[in-house]
């Protein structure tokens, strides 16, 4: 089931100014798309969030708007948010608190927030249009205070689940010159975790599952080379198997 939930947060700075402004030396760094960085569940976290990026800022860019920066400590704190938003799919955390407190616990300072959530849709152009294609959704992509953003993506059970951070802040984070996209993988490390287990081979049978379904690859092509064990052109179940079979073979060293 596909759902939708936007926080229309949007916290103006008079509230911020009667809340605590956190600053806890945040890192002064960006997001660098495709390095090891985003702290979720699936091999292609990373790709789909510089895909969604890409798509919010072409949504600002039609009407002209400043791009979002993407940061490492808000995409870190929407990768935390999705895996939350898996058993609790609201804009309250299960510790009580609101969704943008993840923001927060980031050690970013703030004076405009909100967040997008979204569960179901399977790539990040359907969750674009989902999101485009509802008023309060929309609303936070396209407001013109936002400087920041985060995105978070984990599938669980074969369902993903999406949350964006936007924020503005009193703090001018620095952005890199370029991004970098990662590359190459080891034959069968699919997570590029540097270790080769039952983690990769779920990777690979939930690439095959989204194929074979007809809902598209979920891998990059860096991916594809990496679980590829059997260079046959294809990823599926006997290349799960092949992985498995490294890993209990290294387990028994």
């Amino acid at each position: 089931m596909k759902k939708l939930f936007a926080s229309v947060i949007s916290i103006a700075l008079t509230l911020s100014a009667l809340l605590p402004m956190t600053s806890f030396a945040a890192p002064d760094t960006a997001f660098v798309l495709g390095d090891n960085i985003v702290e979720a569940s699936s091999a292609n976290a990373d790709a789909y969030a510089e895909q969604v990026v890409k798509l919010v800022n072409n949504e600002r860019s039609k009407r002209g708007l400043q791009p979002v920066k993407a940061l490492v400590s808000m995409n870190k704190a929407a990768s935390v948010r999705a895996k939350e938003i898996v058993n609790k799919f609201d804009h309250t955390r299960p510790d009580g608190r609101r969704g943008y407190t993840a923001v927060e616990d980031a050690g970013l300072s703030w004076s405009w927030v909100g967040e997008n959530i979204a569960a179901g849709y399977p790539t990040p152009e359907d969750v674009m249009n989902g999101w485009m294609n509802s008023e309060g959704h929309r609303n936070n992509i396209l407001n013109s205070k936002y400087k920041y953003i985060g995105v978070g993506y984990v599938n669980e059970g074969g369902i993903a689940n999406w949350v964006q951070l936007f924020m503005d802040s009193p703090v001018e984070y620095k952005d890199f010159p370029t991004v970098k996209v990662q590359s190459s993988l080891s034959k069968g490390d699919v997570n590029g975790d540097k270790a080769i287990n039952a983690i990769d081979a779920s990777e690979v049978l939930a690439e095959y599952a989204s194929v074979s379904s007809g809902r598209g690859s979920r891998f990059s092509a860096a991916q594809k080379t990496a679980a590829d064990m059997n260079t046959n052109g294809s990823v599926d179940a006997v290349d799960a198997s092949m992985i498995l079979s490294i890993y209990a073979d290294n387990a028994t060293k």
